[in-house]
């Protein structure tokens, strides 16, 4: 009695649940690499500061110069500084939003792979069985050859998506053991998995934000590619560079040196600055259409999910009508159950891609960045406890 507690003990150690995996995405490394990320001195208008000191020799008579040098900023430079604070902040609530809607497009993946093989094992079985029957009623000339083939032909098909589902299946498990190694268990524990009709519900209930997260972070860079051009362009126009103040010392005499470094603009040609001012020009046209075209990702995205909600709907109940069918004889039985088995298999690929597509809205509504801590798959909100 004892072993047995302990073992099972053991092996629920184990166990992993959804919100496990999706703690995860605090340390994901997009993440944490936006806390190492230091801000600029906007204040200072200083580029370097740097201190010399040099000894001359001349016939026993040593000279001495201390000095300091100092290179400015362009006005540009200093007055725009760094990232603006919003923009840090939007791609910093980003990383965590996209290393969430990893983990969630994964555990979609693997719960919705898990049921589709147990329907597809049964679809197996009784495929193998409609052959059996097809090749008896053969023999019998009450079944044709085309028929018979036909059978085989189904088969085959199952084993195909057998194969497909089972890829999907270690995909998302070798993603989810890389984040929780730990895990060892065949299936995750607890995972009260959305309904197509909650997610409806749940779009309905979502504000529709004026833009989506695609938009304000093609926004943010095309912002920092404007920055960026501006200060190019304000080095060029530059006119003071740096200025040196040095002491010297020579036996008992003592002087004084002030030097200014000025830029003559326009008068040389800095072709590296060119050409990345040219590329900075175009990545801005670039940007500004993706800023144009994310503008309606959101009403498209929730679109999509309705309009697949709705034909998911009507499959559900032309499936229960079908099951009411009754067949005359043994190939009718079990061409019906065939066809409830693949039925079944069609809606959970329509649940997938609903689900899929949830959550791709969830983070394009900024709902992933905004709640971060809750399972927004789970029936019941389920909260990651950090």
């Amino acid at each position: 009695m004892f072993l047995s507690w302990l073992l099972l003990g053991g092996i629920s150690s184990f166990a992993v649940t959804p919100e496990q995996v999706l703690k995860t995405a605090w340390s994901d490394s997009a993440f944490v690499s936006q806390e190492e990320m230091r801000t600029t001195d906007t204040r200072n208008p200083l580029r370097n500061v740097e201190g010399f000191a040099s000894v001359e020799t001349e016939d026993k008579k040593n000279e001495y110069e201390l000095g300091v040098k100092f290179q400015f900023r362009s006005w540009p430079e200093w007055k725009l500084g760094s990232t603006p604070e919003a923009g840090r902040k939007v791609l910093k609530d980003a990383s965590l939003a996209w290393a969430l809607h990893e983990r969630y497009l994964n555990l979609v993946s693997y719960e919705i792979s898990h049921k589709k093989m147990a329907v597809l094992e049964n679809s197996l079985k009784l495929s193998e069985g409609y052959l059996k029957a097809q090749s008896l009623s053969l023999r019998a000339g009450r079944a044709s050859t085309k028929s018979f083939l036909g059978a085989q032909g189904d088969i085959y098909k199952l084993k195909r998506l057998e194969n497909v589902i089972t890829q999907e299946n270690k995909v998302a498990t070798k993603k989810i053991k890389s984040w929780v190694p730990s895990w060892s268990d065949e299936s995750l524990t607890g995972f009260d998995l959305l309904s197509v009709q909650e997610v409806v519900d749940s779009v309905g209930s979502i504000p529709l934000p004026e833009t989506s997260l695609s938009a304000r972070i093609s926004q943010t860079e095309f912002n920092d590619y404007s920055r960026e051009l501006e200060i190019l362009r304000g080095r060029e126009d530059q006119w003071i560079k740096g200025m040196d103040i040095s002491q010297t010392r020579k036996e008992d005499e003592i002087g004084y040196k002030f030097e200014v470094t000025v830029q003559l603009p326009h008068l040389g040609s800095d072709d590296l600055s060119r050409q990345k001012q040219n590329e900075l020009i175009l990545k801005k046209a670039l940007k500004q259409k993706e800023v144009d075209d994310s503008k309606d990702r959101l009403l498209n995205l929730k679109n999509q999910i309705l309009n697949l909600a709705g034909l998911y709907k009507m499959s559900s109940a032309g499936l229960k009508e079908s099951g009411k069918v009754k067949g005359a004889d043994t190939l009718s039985v079990l061409e019906n159950k065939l066809m409830q088995e693949q039925g079944e298999l069609d809606l959970l690929s329509q649940q997938q891609e609903i689900l899929t597509l949830f959550v791709d809205y969830l983070l394009e509504s900024e709902r992933l960045a905004a709640e971060p801590e809750k399972n927004h798959l789970s029936k019941s909100l389920k909260v990651v406890k950090l």
